[in-house]
């Protein structure tokens, strides 16, 4: 690969990231495999350049919620599932600015996100009670299967634009 074409090496370390995030499916416990691959999509996104600020910002912040939910997190009982479901709101907000700059915005592939987000709500309003806890799990497999289609996505732009250049 050619170590200048800086947007195809942003897709690929992306792509990586999304995947592997989809392997861990871990819904409660932020681990620090976890941390890491967002520091590493923070990498790619920080060798889009300006046109991924936006997406930065949201990848610093969810990096964040996710180092505060990995150490000892003293409060109440509904804090750790609140930040959970705000790291993972970011996280689909990244994907759906990270689809856009990828040129990913006509097609089926557009819809991408708001199919996402549908899992992504379930998990977060059942994951707040203990009765919904399959109801939780099962929507976050099929979440982290909508990273997975996302990986592909990213690094489909990887190759596209590894071969432009």
């Amino acid at each position: 690969m050619d170590k200048r074409n800086r947007p195809a090496l942003a897709y690929l370390l992306v792509g990586v990231a999304s995947a592997g995030r989809a392997m861990l499916a871990m819904p409660d416990a932020v681990a620090l495999q976890e941390v890491s691959l967002t520091v590493l999509a923070l990498v790619g996104y920080l060798l889009l350049g300006r046109r991924a600020l936006p997406v930065l910002a949201c990848g610093t912040v969810q990096l964040v919620l996710e180092l505060v939910l990995c150490g000892t997190l003293a409060g109440p009982a509904w804090l750790a599932p609140l930040l959970r479901a705000a790291a993972l709101w970011l996280l689909w907000a990244t994907v759906t600015q990270m689809l856009k700059i990828a040129g990913y915005t006509t097609g089926k592939n557009a819809k991408m996100p708001v199919v996402a987000a549908v899992p992504l709500a379930v998990y977060c309003v059942a994951h707040f009670s203990a009765v919904a806890a399959t109801v939780a799990s099962f929507a976050f497999i099929v979440f982290s299967i909508m990273l997975l289609w996302y990986a592909v996505l990213l690094l489909r732009a990887y190759n596209t634009t590894r071969v432009k250049k």
